[in-house]
């Protein structure tokens, strides 16, 4: 997987909320580094050597905050169309990955899981012309975001806006969806 020179870690208030939401334990963190894993402390995760696009998530649950580059040609979906007459735009990581969150989530590979999005066209069209409609929270600030870096230095001046998605548990989904609205809504506006 193509990586930035450097990628971004999550805020830890969103990282500390999301533990919180999962009963205290993240099971499994699909997209994460060494020095993010500082901060998320997920019981596994995948780097980029690992490619989690490529593994079993076989997991209670997941968090997942997608690389922010455009994913490499052999991780680019195929494309569904027989015949195309423009050329064939790559996607974004982030939405490679919520595809594949989802698709994951729908053969119950984990029983739940939180994703991040920082791509305000992912959360907002792309997940509407995909039928991806899950509960969201949409964050009522910037996010703080870090460096992967040893040092977690902060992202200045970012103007990416947070959209937290929830693939909820099938077993007592209503409550989970309930619990989701009540933490998260600390962390800003939640539709469910």
């Amino acid at each position: 997987m193509v990586l930035a020179s450097f990628d971004f870690v999550s805020p830890p208030d969103l990282v500390a909320t999301t533990t919180a939401f999962l009963g205290g334990e993240i099971f499994l963190d699909p997209a994460s580094s060494s020095d993010a894993n500082v901060v998320v402390q997920a019981t596994r995760f995948f780097d980029w050597k690992d490619n989690g696009l490529k593994q079993e998530w076989k997991a209670k649950n997941i968090y997942l905050y997608p690389p922010r580059d455009i994913a490499l040609g052999s991780e680019q979906p195929k494309s569904s169309k027989l015949f195309e007459k423009s050329k064939y735009f790559k996607k974004s990581n982030q939405r490679v990955w919520l595809e594949t969150a989802y698709k994951k989530w729908i053969k119950k590979e984990f029983d739940e899981g939180i994703v991040f999005i920082t791509s305000t066209e992912v959360a907002l069209i792309v997940t509407q012309k995909l039928n991806i409609d899950l509960p969201m929270c949409v964050l009522k600030e910037h996010p703080r975001l870090l460096k992967d870096t040893k040092e977690f230095e902060p992202v200045l001046n970012s103007k990416v806006f947070g959209f937290v998605f929830y693939m909820p548990s099938v077993s007592n989904w209503e409550q989970r969806v309930q619990d989701f609205h009540r933490l998260y809504s600390d962390l800003g506006r939640v539709y469910v």
